[in-house]
């Protein structure tokens, strides 16, 4: 069922910078201060997975947790500067980074999406929006400021997100719209709910039916991001580039769901809060990742030397055992997974030492620094 919001100022309201901050100039006064790097996560859009992506987060910081001598698991928030998603990805980064959850909490979060929402499939084959709903305003009221709990963070520290969408006006034209929590020199303010902000990247209509927000006289229609940037990384580093221009990139995380061969097929028996996906939902679950693997290699050959030994890309690449999909459960997932985390262990030492000493650079000192 499509939100249709009555015309309240914070409902996609566009507020020009002009009414509200100094010029650009003097908005990131720090930005020619020698400081320490840029730390970048980024979330693929898994449709309706999404837990691998914060089983293998969980995996990253607990060896931080341990290289560190931390007493509990960090915060993601406290280990990155900017987080962007799309789609379930999107999810999970305003989890974490607007509402600054741990990853424990977050796990709890998308259990609920998972139990209350993946296994409603209509008969169209896609799911209900309406749980989707009742789920987020619940989230909002849990950790937020309730159900209107708005995307703009007002947090002294704000740990800075993003998630893609595009919106079709009366036009019937599509834009490309980045949902910030926090305010872009370079582009017009975008403000609306936590909730409206989800349901936009999750717009994917092979999933949801797509939500319609009034603005103005008219209404416009808010889909996900669209093949270009299911996987955000160069989203990521193009707002990174402007936010930070003269700041290095410590450290770039790319997360994904796997690749195609890991959606695998369809189990042969429907079991309780397990269900066979439609065969529209599988095909889009392998079109998101054909098109997230396709994004990293281009990013990847295209920024090669920006991000030497910088930019981390995670995401399974064998299917299971039996070819047979694995739900979107953690016993599952942890077991699936758990080849995959042992053969990059190599390579994530590079991560967690990178993690480790940008912390150091960031601690006591905050992060912004000033002239």
């Amino acid at each position: 069922m499509a939100v249709r919001s009555p015309p309240l100022n914070s409902s996609f309201a566009t507020t020009s910078r002009s009414d509200r901050d100094p010029p650009r100039q003097n908005v990131y006064p720090s930005m020619t201060i020698p400081g320490p790097g840029i730390r970048l996560l980024a979330f693929d859009d898994g449709g309706a997975r999404g837990l691998t992506m914060l089983l293998l987060l969980r995996d990253v910081l607990r060896k931080v947790q341990q290289a560190s001598g931390l007493p509990s698991l960090p915060l993601p928030c406290e280990y990155f500067d900017i987080i962007a998603g799309c789609g379930t990805g999107g999810f999970i980064a305003l989890l974490l980074g607007r509402l600054r959850l741990s990853v424990e909490h977050a796990l709890e979060c998308y259990a609920r999406l998972v139990g209350g929402v993946f296994t409603q499939i209509k008969a169209d084959g896609s799911f209900r929006a309406t749980p989707l709903e009742k789920i987020l305003k619940e989230i909002s009221h849990r950790y937020g400021d309730g159900e209107e709990t708005p995307i703009l963070d007002s947090h002294p520290v704000p740990c800075k997100t993003f998630v893609c969408s595009r919106e079709y006006g009366a036009s019937g034209n599509a834009s490309f719209r980045k949902l910030r929590t926090y305010a872009n020199p370079t582009e017009p303010i975008v403000q609306c709910t936590l909730l409206q902000a989800v349901r936009a990247t999750m717009g994917n209509p092979v999933f949801f039916k797509p939500m319609s927000v009034q603005k103005g006289e008219s209404f416009a229609t808010f889909l996900d991001a669209g093949d270009d940037h299911y996987n955000p990384v160069f989203d990521l580093f193009d707002e990174a580039q402007t936010l930070y221009p003269s700041r290095h990139i410590a450290y770039f995380l790319s997360i994904g769901p796997g690749n195609t061969e890991t959606v695998g097929d369809n189990p042969s028996n429907r079991f309780a809060n397990h269900p066979r996906l439609p065969v529209p939902v599988v095909s889009a679950l392998q079109r998101l990742a054909t098109c997230c693997d396709r994004t990293a290699a281009a990013f990847q050959e295209e920024h090669a030397g920006d991000c030497d030994g910088k930019y981390f890309r995670l995401s399974p690449s064998h299917p299971s055992h039996d070819g047979k999909m694995r739900w979107e459960q953690e016993e599952e997932l942890k077991e699936f997974i758990a080849p995959y985390i042992a053969g990059i262990r190599d390579r994530l030492r590079f991560l967690i030492v990178a993690m480790k000493n940008e912390k150091k650079l960031s601690s006591p000192r905050p992060r912004r620094y000033e002239p």
